[in-house]
């Protein structure tokens, strides 16, 4: 009965962990989905690193990077998470994507997310 109750609280204890690391990008876009209008995310994100619209959506991406210095465990470098979002003819958020990729030991990457949609450099 004692090791059921004590693997109960390390469930709890782990999603609580995993719920304390989540981009807070990620949690307000979870709960945007179909309903947060651009100026909604605008507002909450601030202005996208790209944009590109069509006649029948527009998407938005996003750049955030997290610069690691590095110690005796961990090599200096960059994280970079890439957010993808997708709003229809009305304005409205029908969906979103996130990457993340380490650059270790670059200062100053080209790309954020290795074959994705936009590099640093590009005019999207």
């Amino acid at each position: 009965m004692k090791q059921h109750h004590l693997i109960g609280i390390g469930l709890v204890l782990t999603i609580a962990a995993c719920a304390l690391v989540e981009p807070k990008e990620v949690t307000f876009l979870r709960t945007a989905e179909h309903h947060a209008t651009q100026e909604e995310v605008r507002q909450r994100l601030g202005p996208p690193t790209f944009t590109t619209t069509s006649d029948e959506d527009a998407v938005w991406i996003y750049h955030a990077w997290d610069w690691q210095p590095g110690n005796r465990i961990t090599t200096p470098g960059a994280w970079c998470d890439e957010y993808v979002l997708s709003f229809d003819r009305q304005e409205v958020l029908q969906s979103y994507s996130h990457r993340r990729q380490f650059h270790g030991g670059e200062t100053m990457p080209e790309y954020c997310v290795r074959g994705h949609h936009a590099s640093a450099s590009s005019n999207f």
